[in-house]
């Protein structure tokens, strides 16, 4: 290629009419990133040597990458004779962030002053003016093309929730591209440039929708950007993303040479000490596709997720492990698998439950063993004997025949044997014995989210469930204000005032009141024996209006779970009904059923 010769020495045989006379530095433009040695070197344009903006390629200066950190093992420690063994070759290591953009400013310097171009280096990247919205955590803003007419001078208020909706994306908070410097090139001021607003980044908010985070400024969207706040408490890096397929072709290159600009969204590691009020205190590693690490502090978040929102692990602030999986979830170990649980365990499964072993299956329970079947329960040892053993008891009916037969002696024994004595009741068999009698309550009518298209302009797409579990996990967005949730936070902020205030007492009676706790299923039941758990134990002090105050939060919280159950079950009847024009009377019977 005229002007780039591939040597180790950079531009040892370039014509030297444009070597510098002094050092520099130089502000420069990048028109050249092809480097054929995979170096860092960039093809750069100095207008104040060249007197041009619109170079040639002879014009173009080979300019090395300084890295902010790099190595290699020394050349002495390596085999002069053995090239294949890794142990005596030389070994690299460092930072790559290259390279920037055709058309990116860098600054560029001459080592020692000297007019060799074999000299010259670029140490940095110039921001172009008003152009860091993206950087480094593609941050959202509500001041964007889609959204209602506000008045100007919104840009500082991009850390506010979003409060109004767009037909689009259900929310006026969405991830927004960089404001067009063809419009605001002639803004002399940061006052004057804020009249114009971001163009939506619709390729970023599309994959919120689809994982079902559009609308979640946690986990989705999010403010982390270098224009937030000033000085800026972001810190991080985003890379600029491949090439898109459909990217235009553009003759902007040295001598009019073809070069695609159009890119995809890239990775982003963000660290943000938070902005003024103190949200958004995070950091985030996402990938271009929108795979996710993030561990929030403000809302004391670790959250693991899949690009395509169908996979996701997520630690709360008061300990909870939820995970959801669209495709199953598959466990092994070589050895013991142990699961442990201080209140109750639940199952739920559409299909069958299965459990096998080849060895010895134990049930054990300190209360009572229930086994209800509803076409039936069928028992069988195909290799030896079934037996029954009752301390007080064995008794058994049923409303048809009963058969005991044997191929062998049959022998019926007792201090005395009766044959039709007395008539025969139906309650010598648990007949009550029903799911619910022993607290196998399936909920019923309760909402889960469409796992192929959770949001759909907008709009949650909901879908009816049934479960036997207390906490349903469902695909994002997934609703963390379980009435479960809420008595978990009650009982460890309550625990919190407990350990704050008695700081005699010991981890395992601690772990005694706990317990106690746990095993209440209400808010209200949870005071009622936190309050008797204080009045009873002269070991444990709590102020009268820190109880008082705790009591008074768990009717509030009694509150909002009922006001939950109702939401979720108008909004239930909402989404079904939505085209039936008895909509409203419909919504009437559900607010008469829970009387509000």
């Amino acid at each position: 290629m005229v002007g780039f010769v591939d040597t180790f020495d950079n531009m040892k045989d370039f014509e030297q009419k444009l070597a510098a006379k002094e050092a520099g530095p130089y502000v420069g433009r990048v028109k050249f990133t092809d480097d054929p040695l995979r170096q860092g070197r960039l093809g750069v344009n100095i207008p104040e040597l060249t007197k041009t903006n619109n170079p040639t390629l002879e014009d173009c200066i080979w300019c090395q990458y300084l890295s902010p950190f790099y190595g290699a093992k020394s050349l002495e420690a390596t085999s002069k004779s053995d090239p294949s063994d890794y142990k005596l070759t030389q070994h690299s290591y460092g930072m790559w962030f290259v390279p920037p953009d055709i058309d990116t400013q860098v600054l560029v310097i001459f080592a020692r002053g000297e007019t060799s171009q074999t000299n010259a280096f670029w140490i940095g990247c110039v921001q172009q003016p008003l152009t860091n919205q993206q950087v480094p955590g593609y941050g959202a803003s509500t001041f964007t093309e889609l959204a209602s007419d506000r008045s100007t001078g919104r840009e500082r208020g991009i850390t506010q929730a979003a409060t109004g909706e767009t037909q689009n994306y259900g929310t006026d908070l969405l991830p927004v591209g960089e404001k067009n410097r063809n419009m605001t090139e002639n803004a002399v001021s940061a006052q004057s440039a804020n009249q114009f607003r971001y163009p939506v980044n619709r390729i970023l908010a599309d994959q919120f929708e689809a994982q079902g985070l559009i609308q979640d400024n946690i986990r989705g969207t999010t403010t982390s950007s270098a224009k937030r706040e000033a000085p800026s408490q972001v810190f991080g890096i985003n890379t600029p993303g491949r090439i898109r397929e459909d990217s235009r072709e553009l003759n902007i290159g040295p001598d009019g040479t073809s070069v695609r600009p159009d890119r995809e969204p890239g990775h982003t590691f963000v660290m943000d000490d938070g902005a003024i009020d103190g949200t958004n205190q995070l950091t985030r590693l996402r990938t271009a596709s929108g795979h996710q690490l993030l561990m929030h502090d403000t809302d004391g978040v670790v959250y693991l997720a899949n690009g395509s929102g169908k996979a996701f692990l997520e630690m709360d602030r008061d300990g909870g492990i939820h995970v959801y999986s669209d495709a199953g979830i598959n466990l092994r170990t070589s050895q013991d698998f142990n699961l442990h649980s201080d209140r109750d365990i639940n199952f739920h499964a559409k299909g069958g439950i299965n459990f096998s072993t080849e060895s010895n299956l134990a049930l054990n329970a300190e209360g009572y063993l229930f086994s209800m079947g509803e076409k039936g329960i069928l028992n069988s040892s195909q290799g030896g004997s079934v037996r029954n053993f009752a301390k007080d008891g064995i008794t058994s009916f049923t409303n048809g025949q009963q058969l005991h037969g044997a191929s062998g002696s049959f022998h019926l024994a007792g201090s005395q044997v009766h044959f039709n004595s007395i008539g025969a009741s139906s309650q010598w068999g648990p007949g009550w014995l029903k799911p619910d009698a022993v607290g196998i309550k399936v909920t019923n009518g309760l909402i889960d989210i469409d796992d192929e298209k959770p949001i759909n302009r907008g709009t949650v797409q909901k879908v009816e469930n049934k479960t036997t579990v207390s906490e349903f996990v469902t695909h994002e967005p997934y609703d963390r204000q379980s009435s479960t949730a809420r008595i978990s936070k009650y009982i460890n902020e309550a625990m919190a005032e407990i350990i704050k205030e008695n700081p005699q007492l010991s981890p395992q009676e601690l772990k005694d009141i706990k317990t106690q706790l746990l095993k209440k299923k209400s808010i209200n039941a949870v005071a009622k024996q936190l309050s008797d758990v204080v009045k009873l134990n002269d070991k444990i002090k709590l102020p009268v209006d820190k109880l008082n105050t705790l009591v008074s939060n768990a009717k509030n919280l009694d509150s909002l779970i009922k006001n939950n159950i109702k939401n979720q079950a108008i909004n239930f009847v909402q989404g079904q009904i939505a085209s039936i024009p008895a909509v409203a009377s419909a919504i009437s019977a559900v607010r008469s059923f829970f009387r509000f």
